[in-house]
């Protein structure tokens, strides 16, 4: 029996016993290009076709969250009963095309185009556009991860692409710029604006009988950050935002107007999040990353990954009708990931958010607390393949009128396949 046939059983051993495939981040390319003229002393255009395929495996051992490949607590139904199943798909699977081409100013222009098989109503594997930027000098257009969160914070290893249910991380359609304070500096600094596709422009929660209808945006978000850079790639970064979430609003008398004359109203979210990357060198000359995150502010939950698109920035206001109130909210997460050997490694994750601020609007709660904790185990068998084993465990708790609260666990077990080709 040859080597790669012994890898292929024992991949298929691993499966059957509830163990998962992923990638690391090496970046196989399926296809790559060079130009054979020259500028800058690079080729004057290259490029590369990307590839990674992703089982997704899911074990639900209680709570009610089946359906989505990604550990939603938030919408775990607390008056629900458990809802154990058992399912897979490969809608995380990735194309990825890049180029880069050389100009004679001795600068260059670089983009991306990138998608995944999530989209179509419920995620029924229609293809879906992820990624689609541009950028030359210092300034980036296009589709990307937003500058109120940063690309390079993330829990390495984590099945559940949605990450933690307290990590701000979403992608923009924005119009970003990034430099230094200093050519040979570490500090640097961002602003940007940015704007989310039409489909998921609206993130909050409107009521026909209380004069809250939902209206187009008048105005993007906008950005500005601060960041330290480390020579060995990690980093500390501050963020803030300004969002004008626009809405109509009409006069309604005891609940009911059967006239429709809107008029636009807007109310004003702001937030501030601060982060930090850190890697230790072990002696044997390992890599171990600890990465945490926290924020706070009023009218964001759009910008949470795992949260945006559930109608958390704010609420129909029942005692000013016509009104809508944002939310209040405070989150973080806390990761630590640790190579035992150059192939085997752990990763633990805590992470939360709390909403506040619903007492008087139409929310069937006054307060929101989610409790989210993932232990990640990972073993590379290719430098491009790697197996592992993630249980998530949470709690989504609500406080109710008159002091009551209301909770529900829910526990997970994700498995799955990730490969870069």
């Amino acid at each position: 029996m040859n080597t790669t046939s012994t890898k292929v059983k024992i991949t298929v051993g691993l499966l059957l016993a509830g163990c998962s495939f992923f990638t690391n981040q090496a970046h196989a390319q399926l296809i790559k290009y060079e130009s054979k003229d020259s500028l800058n002393g690079k080729p004057r255009v290259s490029s590369a076709l990307i590839g990674r395929l992703k089982l997704n495996g899911i074990y639900d051992i209680t709570g009610n969250l089946h359906g989505n490949s990604s550990f939603l607590i938030h919408e775990n139904d607390v008056y629900g009963k458990n809802k154990p199943a058992f399912w897979v798909d490969m809608r995380q699977s990735q194309l990825r095309f890049k180029t880069t081409t050389q100009l004679k100013n001795g600068k260059e222009i670089s983009s991306m185009l990138e998608g995944d098989f999530e989209g179509g109503p419920n995620r029924t594997s229609l293809f879906r556009l992820r990624h689609a930027w541009i950028k030359y000098n210092n300034f980036t257009l296009g589709q990307n991860w937003s500058t109120f969160g940063d690309p390079d914070l993330w829990p390495a290893s984590l099945l559940d692409w949605d990450g933690p249910t307290g990590m701000v991380l979403s992608r923009r359609i924005q119009l970003n710029y990034r430099n230094k304070f200093s050519e040979k500096g570490r500090a640097g600094y961002e602003v940007a604006v940015e704007q989310m596709e039409p489909r998921r422009l609206f993130d909050y929660t409107t009521s026909e009988n209380l004069g809250v209808d939902y209206a187009p945006r008048r105005m993007p978000d906008a950005i500005g950050a601060l960041r330290y850079d480390y020579d060995n790639g990690g980093f500390l970064k501050v963020a803030g935002i300004y969002r004008n979430i626009g809405y109509d609003s009409k006069n309604v008398v005891d609940g009911l107007d059967d006239t429709k004359d809107y008029r636009f109203k807007s109310a004003n979210g702001y937030g501030v999040t601060a982060m930090a990357s850190i890697f230790f060198n072990k002696k044997s000359g390992l890599v171990n990353n600890l990465q945490a995150q926290f924020n706070v502010g009023k009218g964001i939950s759009d910008y949470f990954l795992a949260v945006g698109g559930s109608g958390l920035d704010g609420f129909a206001n029942e005692n000013k009708l016509g009104e809508l109130d944002l939310l209040n909210v405070h989150s973080g997460f806390i990761s630590y990931q640790r190579f035992w050997t150059p192939k085997f490694h752990t990763m633990v994750i805590a992470s939360y958010n709390h909403f506040s601020g619903a007492e008087a609007t139409a929310s069937p709660w006054n307060e929101m607390t989610n409790y989210h904790f993932t232990l990640n185990l990972s073993y590379n068998i290719l430098d491009n393949l790697m197996v592992g084993f993630e249980p998530q465990i949470g709690y989504k708790e609500l406080h109710l009128d008159q002091g009551m609260k209301k909770g529900k666990d829910a526990v997970r077990i994700n498995f799955g396949m990730l490969y870069n080709f």
